[in-house]
């Protein structure tokens, strides 16, 4: 994360910083209720994610009040501990081994990718964001607020300066590129 912040001049890193230190707890207390009991390194995990995540679109986020960039990073971690409970479920759901012994007592560290995985998962995602990346910067945007900040088309809109219903065709627009250029990508 240290890396990330060095990527901002020193106004925003002191930014960054001052945000950390007045919602960091509030936000890790947040996250620990959204996790549940026992799930402490986690809701830390989660946090320090949003606030990559934020460093990482400062230019974006840059022009927002403090109180606005808060609530951007409690909808990030939000969003972050919904998607642990999803692995949480499908971890669960996995079933015993016949002969009795634990999923969990066969596999190493099943929350761990192999190493087959993360080459081929890496791979994909470095493709799928350049595939996001070579959209015009309105339709990256819009597809940004809308998958990974879980924005609604009207903050969208409000955010964006448009009405809803271009919301709605850059959106559309985006996601058919996206899969347009995707399955090019995948036939090369």
């Amino acid at each position: 994360m240290l890396l990330i912040l060095m990527t901002l001049d020193d106004a925003e890193q002191n930014r960054v910083l001052a945000l950390w230190r007045a919602n960091g707890g509030a936000l890790v207390r947040y996250a620990r209720r959204e996790l549940g009991p026992g799930a402490s390194d986690e809701a830390e995990d989660v946090v320090s994610d949003a606030f990559e995540r934020l460093m990482i679109h400062y230019e974006r986020y840059g022009g927002r009040t403090d109180e606005q960039m808060k609530g951007l990073l409690m909808r990030m971690v939000k969003n972050r501990a919904a998607d642990a409970h999803r692995r949480r479920r499908r971890i669960g759901e996995m079933p015993a081994d016949p002969d009795g012994e634990a999923w969990e007592e066969r596999v190493a560290d099943p929350a761990q990718p192999t190493p087959e995985e993360r080459v081929i998962s890496g791979d994909r995602v470095e493709r799928m964001k350049a595939v996001i990346r070579s959209l015009s910067p309105a339709l990256r945007d819009t597809l940004e607020m809308r998958l990974l900040e879980d924005m609604t088309i009207g903050e969208i809109a409000g955010e964006c300066g448009v009405s809803e219903d271009a919301v709605r065709q850059r959106l559309s627009r985006a996601r058919r590129l996206v899969r347009i250029r995707w399955e090019e990508e995948e036939h090369e």
